[in-house]
């Protein structure tokens, strides 16, 4: 679907600020911004210690989203960011590891079903304990595909 894809840049001008560096979120109460890179350079999560509700981004998904199947089906499971964009992955590793300490209840990814409960906690346990072999992608399926 990548030819629909916009490739050009947006100017979002006076729309775009910075975010204070207390980690407030302007005009939301009660939610802290965290930034959490790996999948980009300036990506960030929201929380909200009252609730323990975190919104994920794409620090980690919760379908396989390279996977058309997985997509599709809704299959809820833990994964990494989204391979096809994830620009380091050592530091989508360790923004992993920063969100699973936050013991979150409920999880919204922006790929994927919500997920909480011990559900949540098992899953993204897992995620951070075994990232490299469930997020990052395998060195061998890249030497694999044909060149074009």
């Amino acid at each position: 679907m990548s030819p629909w894809f916009p490739h050009t840049a947006i100017n979002l001008g006076f729309r775009l600020t910075p975010l204070p560096e207390d980690g407030s979120v302007p005009g939301i109460k009660g939610w802290r911004w965290i930034h959490t890179p790996g999948h980009t350079e300036g990506h960030i999560s929201l929380f909200r210690e009252s609730d323990r509700t975190l919104i994920a981004g794409d620090a980690f998904t919760t379908t396989k989203q390279e996977s058309l199947l997985s997509a599709l089906a809704g299959r809820e499971k833990i994964k990494g960011s989204p391979a096809y964009m994830t620009m380091d992955w050592e530091r989508a590793r360790n923004s992993v590891a920063q969100l699973k300490g936050l013991n979150p209840e409920l999880v919204i990814p922006s790929h994927g079903k919500p997920m909480g409960g011990r559900e949540l906690e098992d899953h993204l346990a897992y995620l951070a304990e075994n990232f490299e072999e469930v997020a990052v992608p395998r060195k061998e399926a890249e030497e694999d595909m044909p060149e074009l």
